[in-house]
């Protein structure tokens, strides 16, 4: 038997065993969990990872430089060049690379004309994309800055948009920003078309980063961006910008419009507003200039006041509720459903025949003719020339205005007397111009359109005129027409008759909206107006000019009209087309 000692120091020696057992047991399980995470991190890497850190190194290994298209131009329908892109150089910077900062941004001072420490601010914030120092310089001082050699700077080709024509319908062209991409206007509207796709260069880079001369690539060649012709027409463009500015001017008005369309295709052949931006600001893209960057004639919708007249007359023309020579007494106040309208150039009552009421813009003579037609009739005709609803020109932004209907849980009855007279509806100065511009057309109404090509590498498209519909007989529009002629000829009403061109025949209406709190005859006009075309027999064109809030005038109807006639007597010259009628009478 084992003595006691023995015993004792076989549980030690027992002891000693299990523990150094487990001391393998430990460093085992230590060994499996480090070969096992060195296991999943390798599979992360080399498996879940793979595709990023192959990047990673086709990154390090190769060098792409994205090449920009080039933007398309925008021509008018002349093929005159209206927007094209120029390109230049623009400086960057890889401030990491930049070991002094200082010394670099004091040799770029001179040449980039602008102070050191603001250069040197510039290259000393240490990141890892580039940064654009400066943008678009002029060649000299791009060789020069090349010729420097210095680690860190690198010259990057970049297009810059350019204007031929100046400044020249600048809200319908709109802006184009910092990166290539339309803000506003046409730019905007067909930046897809403009744009293009980018192409890129993949190459071999040595060490240094820079390409190897001889080594392989990869190119694919950018498509460059489409060519737009426009149906605006730069001459004309720029008699209405220089009129509606001389207008303007003169009468201290808040702004004003100018709408020139050719009615028997829709084409658009000059927008211009007042005011507007100028491309070569410094400031262009701050928040005043951003204000104008809008479209009026698309973007901003108005009551047209008593230039609807001509909406309510055709409707009652068209309807046969009334005839050029129906005539009616007017005593200067009409009832109706309890409320009254009053004319607002005094005359003394009597009888007074249709046509004498749309030459004096006549509130009473005009709703006595709407409420003939009744509300039914008038406003599926009001519909019918475009009111309420976009006119679908392509323009972005554009606005439908507004027409309530019979049907409309808002619309009272007394509605169809104001809306007779251009109050309580809402339209654009281009929803106005087509619907005048579909009584020049002999009832017909075309839609408007203001590009008429697109072509570049990506395929040709076209547009052609296109009919919205028949919307009065053309037999009521050479009523009509007859009936405008009449008002500007007429000796009744001055303001109509400063339209007049003399050896043309002109058909035209004046109009006015009142102010907000006075709507008395001579008060100031929230907006004057005036809608005409010409030769009236034969309309090669149609304008419509709003003058906004005019002041310095004794009359607001007064301060359209002129507008309308010096625009009309310069296109005549310019389409050449000959006087039909004697000098001393403009009569049809």
């Amino acid at each position: 038997m084992l003595t006691t000692f023995e015993r004792a120091a076989a549980a030690t020696s027992d002891n000693d065993l299990e523990r150094r057992r487990w001391r393998v047991y430990l460093v085992a399980a230590v060994i499996v969990g480090i070969a096992l995470s060195l296991t999943a991190r390798l599979v992360e890497l080399q498996v879940l990872q793979s595709a990023h850190f192959s990047t990673m190194a086709t990154d390090e290994h190769w060098r792409r430089t994205v090449l920009p298209p080039r933007r398309g131009d925008i021509v008018d329908t002349n093929g005159d060049p209206l927007a094209t892109s120029v390109t230049y150089q623009s400086l960057y910077a890889s401030t990491g690379e930049i070991e002094d900062p200082a010394h670099v941004a004091t040799v770029l001072a001179p040449l980039l004309k602008r102070p050191a420490k603001t250069l040197e601010a510039m290259l000393s914030k240490k990141q890892s994309a580039p940064t654009l120092v400066q943008a678009w310089l002029p060649d000299d001082v791009a060789t020069k800055i090349d010729q420097l050699g210095i680690t860190g700077l690198f010259l990057q080709l970049e297009p810059k948009r350019a204007y031929p024509q100046g400044n020249l319908a600048a809200q319908l062209l709109g802006v184009v920003g910092v990166d290539d991409n339309g803000l506003s206007g046409i730019e905007l509207a067909y930046n897809h078309d403009l744009a293009g796709e980018p192409g890129e260069l993949i190459a071999e880079r040595d060490s240094a980063g820079d390409a190897i001369a001889l080594g392989p690539h990869k190119y694919t060649a950018p498509t460059n961006g489409s060519t737009l012709t426009l149906t605006l027409d730069r001459y004309v463009q720029w008699v209405a910008e220089r009129e509606l500015r001389t207008a303007v001017d003169q009468y201290q008005a808040r702004g004003g419009t100018v709408v020139v369309l050719d009615p028997h295709s829709g084409a658009i052949l000059a927008l211009a507003s007042v005011p507007t931006f100028r491309f070569d600001d410094p400031n262009l893209y701050s928040p005043a200039n951003v204000a104008l960057f809008n479209i009026p004639a698309v973007n901003q919708a108005a009551e047209p006041g008593s230039l609807f007249r001509l909406i309510s007359f055709a409707a009652a023309l068209d309807s046969g509720s009334i005839a050029p020579d129906t005539s009616f007494v007017n005593t200067g106040t009409l009832t109706y459903l309890g409320g009254s309208v009053r004319d607002s150039s005094q005359r003394s009552p009597g009888p007074e025949t249709m046509s004498q009421a749309l030459a004096l813009s006549s509130e009473v003579g005009t709703t006595w003719a709407a409420a003939r037609v009744g509300a039914p009739s008038f406003y599926r005709y009001a519909r019918a020339f475009g009111l309420g609803q976009s006119t679908n020109s392509g323009l972005p932004g554009e606005v439908g205005g507004l027409l309530r209907l019979p049907a409309d849980a808002d619309w009272l009855p007394f509605d169809l007397i104001t809306n007779a007279y251009g109050q309580g509806v809402w339209a654009t100065p281009l929803q106005m111009t087509v619907a005048f511009a579909a009584i020049a057309n002999g009832g017909t109404m075309m839609k408007p359109y203001v590009v008429q090509k697109i072509w570049g590498s990506a395929g040709d498209r076209a547009y052609f005129p296109t009919i919205e519909g028949q919307v009065i007989r053309k037999e009521t529009a050479s009523s009509l027409t007859r009936m405008l002629v009449a008002t500007v000829d007429g000796t009744t009403h001055d303001q109509a008759s400063a339209a007049r061109v003399p050896g043309y025949a002109v058909a035209g209406a004046e109009g006015i909206t009142p102010g907000a709190n006075d709507g008395s005859a001579g008060a100031t006009p929230e907006l004057a107006s005036f809608a005409g075309y010409a030769p009236a027999n034969a309309p090669r064109f149609v304008i419509v000019v709003w003058i906004v809030a005019p002041r310095q005038v004794p009359s607001g109807e007064a301060a359209a009209a002129p507008v309308f006639q010096s625009i009309a007597q310069q296109l005549l010259n310019y389409y050449q087309i000959p006087p039909s009628v004697p000098r001393q009478n403009n009569g049809m």
